[in-house]
C-alpha cells in the first residue's frame, strides 16, 4: 500500500514532509503512533510514555542507552504486537521496541529491527511517497 508523506514540525516554526505511517500499539486503537519510517535507525523506539499507556511492565527487561536524534536515553525493549493498517485492513506483527524515558520526538521510530526485516519499503523521495508491503502472510 502507498502512503503520502506528512508533514512534521522541526524547530519551532517550520515543518518538512516525512515518511510517517500510524501504528497501533498492544492494541490501544485509541492512541495510533505517529512513526517515522527511518533507515538509518536500528530499531524501533517509542517513548516509555507508551509502554506505560498500553499496561507493559519493562521492570526486568533489557536496558541500555540509546542514540536517537543526537541526544542519549535510557531504553528498555520488550516484545509487543504492532498493527498497521494497509488497503484498509489492520496487519499485526511481533516486534522488539525500545521503550526510552524523556524520548526527544513526537514521533516513534520505526527501523531496520521489528520493522524493515519485516516489511519491503518502496520510497520516493521525489514523488513523496513509500509503500509497505509485508514480508509474512
Amino acid at each position: 500500500m502507498s502512503f503520502r508523506f506528512r508533514p512534521m514540525p522541526i524547530g519551532p516554526t517550520g515543518t518538512l514532509s516525512r515518511p510517517l505511517v500510524d501504528v497501533i500499539v498492544e492494541g490501544l486503537d485509541a492512541a495510533p503512533q505517529a512513526c517515522l519510517v527511518d533507515t538509518g535507525a536500528t530499531a524501533v523506539r517509542m517513548s516509555a510514555e507508551i509502554a506505560e499507556a498500553v499496561g507493559l511492565d519493562l521492570a526486568g527487561a533489557p536496558e541500555d542507552e540509546v542514540v536517537a536524534g543526537g541526544m542519549r536515553v535510557r531504553g528498555r525493549e520488550a516484545n509487543v504486537d504492532l498493527t498497521i493498517v494497509l488497503d484498509g485492513r489492520p496487519v499485526t506483527w511481533a516486534a522488539p521496541v525500545w521503550f526510552c524515558e524523556d524520548w526527544p520526538q513526537a514521533f516513534g521510530l520505526l527501523g531496520l529491527r521489528g520493522f524493515l526485516d519485516v516489511f519491503d519499503l518502496t520510497m520516493s523521495g521525489c514523488d513523496e511517497t513509500f509503500a509497505l508491503t509485508p514480508r509474512f502472510a
